[in-house]
């Protein structure tokens, strides 16, 4: 079975105004197109395939506001403008079945029940997700949805690590904290990288970005 992967950097409660959260979003997709050409085509979700490719996203702050515009319902704004459930966006690369990614924002909430999210769903095949799936292009989009968002944690996690190690999104093959409550202890295996942006970052000590083989040393960042 082929292992899926993502990207998703996560954070609290942050109250925001949908006029707030257009330019980073703006910018995270336009810097996502920079990195790698697997981003340079972004479509809305569509009822059929071919319906979402008659859909190509404008990377322009009046297109994205309209599509999170047309995500709200007409009682999820408050009288002052803010969303307790945030503001929600999707689109997707339009690869073909298994070598498409999607790329999610889940943003503005401000209910401590609710994560904010920018998600990033790496290819299941194909030639971009072996680029993609490597320590130099998994550090460029950490550093994006960093300094675009100054989220909590970032990750690149997988179906198969989450499920061994049972951590949720605390813990990927490659992990941002941008604070640490306490001292960790690590093995060799792990590479620690002190003041990445603003905070702390940990992947393996390998030749690859993801090693099963070295899966149960990440534990220890819990």
């Amino acid at each position: 079975m082929i292992d899926t992967f993502y990207i998703g950097a996560y954070w609290k409660d942050r109250k925001q105004l949908l006029d707030s959260v257009i330019d980073p979003t703006v910018q995270t997709l336009k810097r996502l197109c920079e990195i790698d050409e697997h981003f340079l085509n972004l479509y809305e979700l569509g009822m059929s395939r071919k319906q979402a490719l008659e859909c190509r996203v404008s990377l322009s702050p009046e297109y994205i506001k309209k599509l999170y515009q047309e995500g709200l319902k007409k009682n999820d704004l408050d009288q002052n403008g803010y969303s307790k459930i945030g503001y929600k966006l999707s689109l997707w690369t339009g690869h073909k079945d298994g070598e498409a990614s999607n790329v999610s924002f889940g943003v503005g909430k401000s209910s401590e029940r609710l994560s904010n999210v920018c998600l990033i769903e790496m290819p299941a095949e194909g030639p971009a997700r072996d680029r993609l799936l490597t320590l130099a292009k998994v550090k460029q989009i950490m550093k994006v949805l960093i300094e675009n968002w100054q989220p909590d944690v970032v990750v690149l996690n997988s179906k198969e690590l989450s499920n061994a190690l049972d951590v949720g999104n605390d813990i990927g093959w490659v992990t941002y904290r941008k604070g640490l409550k306490s001292k960790i202890k690590l093995k060799s295996d792990i590479i620690t990288q002190v003041n990445f942006i603003d905070g702390y970052l940990f992947y393996l000590n390998s030749d690859v970005v993801y090693n099963y083989d070295l899966m149960n040393s990440l534990a220890a960042l819990k």
